[in-house]
């Protein structure tokens, strides 16, 4: 398949539409608790039971440790993800969040892979954190940094536990495991009273079925992206397919002009031609950044 750079470009502007629905999700009350959101998120993983015909075997005691250690890490990172969305805009935050991921994936898979790092991680690393830097404004509180900074670690922590999952496993295998531990850890939110209260209060509010269907159909649209991505790791090249994850900020850029004048209802970001320049020139820098790192 020649066509697989087509796919990547695809797969992450889904990305980028899933990202602006999160926000609205949140924001807009259709799920007012960035925690609830991350039970239902973390619920839906459930549809990986799609995969049993295509020769899910019995794990062994390893794969199950790591896929537990793997769904900790990205429903936290959803969750910490989902609180800086409430608070500040998809285009700042995810590029952000993005960098400190790419980061933290290539620390882990030194440390837990021991793959080493690359002689330009050091380049890539100074231009992704110029970019990151430029791209906040330097205006987020410490509150909303540290949510950002934890969301991209455990982000990159769990891919790189994925990896070594996949590692040992046949993709079919480690992936439905993989998700099944997101269940797991899903459902353990109704041991904590709080958290079970405040989903059970979700639950009981009115136009169940509206939210039902925005959440729904916003995974659908994140398991299409990711479906494009793993088209285009099968046919292409990793590095680049890597790289190209940048093109997510870009649309998410073009995102904020669009639908801040069409729905400013809706979609609050508003982008002046200084501010404009701004951005643009910071998310030119994570761009670089990436495709530094992974080429």
């Amino acid at each position: 398949m020649n066509n697989w750079l087509l796919f990547v470009v695809i797969g992450q502007f889904f990305y980028a539409a899933v990202v602006l629905t999160d926000r609205f999700i949140i924001t807009k009350g259709v799920v007012p608790k960035p925690i609830v959101y991350t039970f239902y998120v973390g619920l839906l993983s459930i549809f990986a039971i799609g995969a049993l015909p295509f020769g899910v075997t019995l794990p062994s005691g390893t794969t199950i440790g790591l896929s537990i250690i793997a769904a900790v890490s990205y429903v936290l990172s959803i969750y910490l993800l989902y609180e800086s969305l409430k608070k500040s805009n998809p285009s700042e935050v995810v590029p952000v969040v993005g960098g400190i991921a790419a980061i933290s994936a290539f620390i882990s898979s030194a440390l837990i892979l021991n793959t080493g790092l690359p002689g330009h991680f050091l380049t890539g690393f100074a231009i992704l954190v110029a970019g990151m830097l430029l791209i906040s404004h330097f205006r987020f509180t410490t509150r909303a940094f540290l949510f950002l900074f934890g969301s991209g670690v455990f982000f990159g922590l769990s891919t790189v536990i994925i990896k070594a999952i996949l590692e040992n496993e046949t993709f079919v295998n480690g992936f439905f495991w993989s998700r099944m531990a997101n269940v797991l850890v899903a459902i353990s939110f109704l041991l904590v009273p709080r958290i079970y209260t405040a989903i059970k209060e979700d639950i009981g509010r009115p136009n169940k079925s509206g939210k039902t269907t925005m959440v729904v159909g916003n995974k659908i649209l994140a398991g299409m992206g990711f479906l494009c991505i793993l088209i285009a790791l099968k046919f292409g090249n990793a590095s680049i397919v890597n790289a190209l994850t940048a093109t997510q900020y870009v649309f998410l850029l073009i995102f904020a002009v669009f639908f801040s004048k069409l729905l400013p209802e809706y979609f609050e970001e508003t982008v002046h031609r200084h501010e404009f320049l701004h951005k643009s020139l910071a998310t030119g820098l994570i761009v670089v950044g990436f495709v530094v790192l992974f080429l």
